[in-house]
C-alpha cells in the first residue's frame, strides 16, 4: 500500500515538472516569437531607405536575425549605414530595452580604447582620478556594436577574444572578473580573412554575417 502511494505521489510530481518544463519551453518560445513580431514591425522604421532587391532581402535578414542571440558582423563599404543596421538588430532583439552603445575603434586609440571599452580604476594611470565605468559595463543587458572592429591591434584582439570567450572581463587596474551579458554586433569595410586578423576572434565574430550594399547596388 505504502509503495502505491508513492507511486502516485512519484506519478503526480514528475506530471508537474513536466508541465513546468513546457511552460518554460512555450515562454521561451513566446519571447522570441514576440521578438521577431518586433522586428518586423520595426522594420519600416530603421532609417535604412531603398526597396531595391538587395535593401528587400537586407532587411529581410534583419528580421531574422535580430530576435536571435547570435553574434552579427555587417560587412560593407564606409558610408553604406552598418550602425542603422546594428542599431535595427538590437531594436528587433530580445535586448531591445536594454542600452545600445556603440564603438568606434578607429576614433581612439589603444590606451584610451582600452579604458572606453573595460573602464578603470582609480589611479591606475596619470589623469585616472576616478574610477570608470567602460562600455561594456553601460551596456549590460543590452548590445555593443563595435564599429570598424577591423582596426584593433593584435594585442586588443587577443583581449576581446578571452572576454568573448569568458563572458566576463576586467578594468584596467584591477584583478576581479565582471560577468556579460551583452548582445555583440561589429562591423567592418575590410575582408578580414586577408587583413591579418586573428581567426579565432575572426570566426566568433562572423556568426551571422550581414552585407550593407553600396548606393550603386
Amino acid at each position: 500500500m505504502l509503495g502505491q502511494d508513492c507511486s502516485a505521489v512519484l506519478a503526480a510530481i514528475l506530471t508537474l515538472a513536466s508541465s513546468g518544463l513546457e511552460s518554460a519551453h512555450e515562454f521561451e518560445a513566446l519571447k522570441i516569437k514576440n521578438a521577431q513580431l518586433k522586428s518586423e514591425v520595426a522594420g519600416g522604421n530603421t532609417g535604412i531607405i531603398g526597396e531595391s532587391p538587395r535593401i528587400r532581402q537586407l532587411k529581410t535578414l534583419i528580421g531574422r536575425v535580430a530576435p536571435q542571440e547570435a553574434t552579427v558582423l555587417i560587412l560593407g563599404e564606409s558610408g553604406t549605414g552598418k550602425e542603422l543596421v546594428a542599431r535595427a538588430v538590437h531594436t528587433g532583439s530580445l535586448h531591445a530595452h536594454r542600452p545600445f552603445v556603440a564603438i568606434n575603434y578607429a576614433a581612439l586609440s589603444d590606451t584610451l580604447l582600452e579604458s572606453e571599452l573595460y573602464g578603470h580604476e582609480r589611479g591606475v594611470f596619470t589623469g585616472a582620478v576616478t574610477q570608470k565605468i567602460g562600455r561594456l559595463e553601460i551596456a549590460e543587458g543590452g548590445s555593443v556594436f563595435l564599429d570598424d572592429v577591423g582596426e584593433l591591434t593584435p594585442g586588443l584582439q587577443v583581449k576581446l577574444l578571452r572576454v568573448l570567450q569568458e563572458r566576463n572581463f576586467e578594468r584596467v587596474g584591477c584583478t576581479v572578473a565582471i560577468p556579460l551579458n551583452i548582445r555583440l554586433i561589429a562591423a567592418t569595410n575590410r575582408d578580414l580573412t586577408a587583413a591579418g586578423f586573428r581567426l579565432d576572434l575572426y570566426h566568433r565574430l562572423n556568426v551571422v554575417s550581414l552585407h550593407t550594399p553600396p548606393l550603386r547596388e
